[in-house]
């Protein structure tokens, strides 16, 4: 994969430019929305390109025996997220308990934020060295072949100060997004 040091900034028209304070590519995917040709720093080499001939079974993990205090269930649950996280990486979790009013609240939160203009989301970019953060297409990592997406990820602790997410996105982002902690 080729990496480099200095920073692009993509938005129409495409132009690669240095900028040493971004840390990265830096694009706008609401602009390259509506391109019409896809910028070649997206564009992977055909040897590269995931296949999409086999369907993704995504493997679902049910914690209704866990909360329920089935001891059989329960070890069933563990066996098959041991299992998972060593061969997909990944899994859906049902009978979690999560309100599904909290579920769509954080969905509609990621998506007012990802339809923010750059300069705002650029407010809570990813400093380097750290895990959280806004980054569009993993771009601390890849120079070109980059992967057309947008992540914001955030810290938190069990243990942690009661408010540490609302007081993560009031202080990058301001008041108006207490709704999003």
């Amino acid at each position: 994969m080729a990496s480099s040091p200095t920073s692009i900034l993509l938005c129409p028209p495409i132009d690669i430019k240095k900028d040493t304070n971004a840390g990265g590519v830096v694009f706008d995917s609401s602009l390259l929305r509506k391109q019409t040709k896809i910028p070649s720093e997206f564009i992977w080499p055909p040897s590269e390109r995931p296949s999409t001939l086999k369907e993704l079974n995504v493997p679902v993990v049910d914690l209704e025996g866990f909360f329920q205090g089935d001891e059989a269930s329960t070890l069933r649950a563990a066996e098959l997220i041991r299992t998972t996280c060593s061969s997909h990486g990944f899994f859906q979790v049902t009978n979690h308990g999560v309100d599904a009013s909290l579920t769509q609240d954080a969905f509609d939160c990621m998506d007012e934020f990802f339809r923010l203009p750059l300069s705002c989301k650029l407010q809570a970019k990813r400093k380097p060295g750290s895990l959280w953060g806004y980054a569009g297409a993993h771009s601390d990592r890849f120079s070109s072949k980059l992967p057309w997406k947008e992540t914001l990820s955030f810290g938190y602790l069990e243990s942690g100060p009661e408010h540490t997410v609302v007081d993560y996105f009031t202080s990058i982002l301001g008041k108006d997004f207490e709704r999003m902690g």
